[in-house]
């Protein structure tokens, strides 16, 4: 039954008895039947190594027969036998197999090696201070890329300096066309800077005068382009005395966090020189007359001086010293008195 020729004899061939037969002979051909070993087509996921599963399908083996009625031992050829990079086709060559008694024809197969799939997810909380150079934005990746490869490229963020949240985008990282990458965003957050307004010390008025503009010392410059605004205030009150100085309406905007330190403002005495006015007499026996006097400055509105001067006691011919009194301006003022004769 294997391939080759085989002679044809009469068998049992007759035409009775009547005949007398001769047989001429001729031979008899079996010839190869068709054997079709095809690659099967396969696919993997990248895993960064040549793929070493490739397998045949037969088509057209007898009843009864198969693989080992085959000589020689089936190998493979072709890119997919040494492609280990993402692509679609690389091409499986079967080969290596023979048979006296079947014609055989290959078939190629392919192999399609698709991206290894990979999510990237931002690090939840990462944060910088207003004002201060962004960080490297970090990531967790759901698997590890395989042996050589690696990241590429880096994380960005939207768009924006002031406080408030920022939402990471994968920006331009990469791990390579061998992998898909999923990204999954988190939020950046931008906090207030931290600075410590201090008033100045030793801040001071005269009675009666206007306020200066209080003044304070920060812990910490602004960034480029800020500035404070409004003022600090300082508890009510006119009269002689400390009054603590407050925030006021004083801000740096809302990118900063101020803590303010309180520092005492004061108002001091208003100086007045009283001056008894020279000159000033009575004839003996007479009533004294009321002292009258001179001073350097005037009152503050509504103020107004209280008691009287005084005079040496005495009621002889001569000259006695007029004196201060009981003359006061309040407590408010700090008198100064030029007594005369």
């Amino acid at each position: 039954e294997a391939v080759g020729s085989y002679a044809i004899s009469q068998g049992t061939l007759s035409a009775g008895s009547n005949y007398d037969l001769t047989f001429v002979s001729k031979d008899f051909s079996i010839t190869k039947k068709s054997l079709a070993i095809a690659a099967e087509n396969k696919s993997k996921e990248y895993d960064g190594t040549v793929y070493i599963g490739f397998t045949v399908t037969y088509s057209g083996f007898i009843s009864g027969e198969d693989e080992s009625d085959l000589s020689g031992t089936l190998a493979y050829s072709g890119t997919a036998t040494t492609a280990t990079n993402v692509g679609t086709g690389y091409a499986i060559t079967p080969g290596g197999l023979t048979s006296s008694n079947y014609a055989i024809t290959f078939a190629a197969g392919s192999l399609d090696i698709t991206q290894k799939s990979i999510t990237v997810t931002a690090d939840a909380g990462q944060t910088k201070v207003y004002g201060d150079a962004d960080p490297t934005y970090t990531y967790t990746a759901s698997a590890s890329l395989e042996t050589g490869d690696s990241f590429s490229g880096a994380l960005s963020r939207a768009t924006g300096e002031d406080v408030g949240s920022y939402a990471i985008g994968q920006g331009t990282l990469s791990a390579g066309s061998n992998y898909d990458l999923t990204f999954v965003s988190k939020d950046f957050s931008i906090t207030q800077k931290a600075i410590t307004v201090t008033a100045d010390a030793g801040q001071t008025k005269v009675y009666g005068d206007a306020d200066p503009t209080y003044t304070y010392t920060a812990s910490a410059s602004l960034e480029t382009g800020d500035s404070f605004s409004g003022a600090l205030s300082r508890a009510t009150g006119e009269n002689v005395g400390s009054y603590a100085i407050g925030q006021g309406t004083l801000s740096a905007g809302s990118n900063y966090d101020l803590t303010f330190v309180s520092k005492d403002f004061s108002i001091t005495q208003k100086s007045i020189t009283v001056t008894a006015d020279a000159d000033q007499t009575k004839v003996y026996g007479d009533a004294d007359p009321t002292f009258t006097y001179t001073t350097s400055s005037t009152l503050e509105t509504g103020d107004s001086f209280s008691g009287a001067l005084s005079r040496a006691t005495g009621e002889n011919v001569g000259s006695y010293a007029i004196g201060q009194g009981t003359l006061s301006a309040g407590s408010n003022y700090t008198l100064t008195f030029v007594s005369k004769d």
